[in-house]
């Protein structure tokens, strides 16, 4: 709807390019295709015969990245990257699921900092033994001590009930846990950013590969 409502903008201001017009229209199909791809994955949670599949991990971070791009964009969120380049045969779609899920939640505690030029989400990939390690931090003060150990109950959140169901994390751990045969925990930790010291939260995702 952002990048849709830029358009009709600029059509009406006459400023917008037909480069401009091509790439924007195909984000709006590539994300339109992920929403109606999540809604499938909700279905095929409940689905006992799931497939696994071969795919390369810089791949899958690039798909996740692209995917909140424009958003994360739009509010100055910058995300770091050092992902280790590695062929994995587990379910790239679930997983996908859970790294977008947690992004958007650390954007939403980033936009809580005033200063834009200090959100930052830094993303970690490498392989641990027979382990894939995936973790995600930002800068955005952490998660209060009285709640940290509630943040993957269902239906427990922090945001307006406008903006948050509660079910995003919890649905995290489930896929992590019960389909990934992993394990997914939440701590905070201070960070160094350019000279300056940060507490944000850190989720480690940690599930067996073949």
């Amino acid at each position: 709807t952002t990048v849709a409502s830029s358009l009709k903008l600029k059509k009406e201001y006459g400023v917008l390019s037909d480069l401009e017009y091509e790439e924007e229209l195909s984000h709006i199909i590539e994300t339109a295709n992920y929403l109606s791809n999540t809604i499938d994955d909700f279905r095929y949670y409940f689905s006992p015969d799931k497939d696994k599949n071969l795919f390369n991990t810089k791949s899958l971070i690039n798909r996740c990245i692209k995917i909140v791009s424009i958003d994360f964009s739009n509010k100055h969120i910058k995300i770091i990257q050092n992902v280790e380049e590695l062929t994995v045969y587990s379910y790239e779609n679930e997983l996908l699921q859970v790294i977008i899920n947690i992004l958007n939640n650390a954007k939403d505690e980033l936009l809580k900092i005033e200063n834009q030029e200090n959100r930052v989400i830094f993303m970690d990939l490498y392989k641990s033994q027979n382990s894939l390690v995936i973790k995600i931090k930002d800068n955005a003060g952490g998660i209060k001590k009285d709640i940290i150990d509630r943040i993957f109950e269902p239906y427990f959140t922090t945001k307006h009930k406008s903006n948050g169901t509660g079910i995003g994390l919890y649905m995290c751990e489930e896929i992590i846990v019960k389909h990934l045969l992993g394990e997914i925990k939440v701590s905070n930790e201070e960070t160094i950013y350019e000279n300056q010291k940060f507490i944000g939260a850190l989720f480690e995702i940690s599930i067996p590969i073949e």
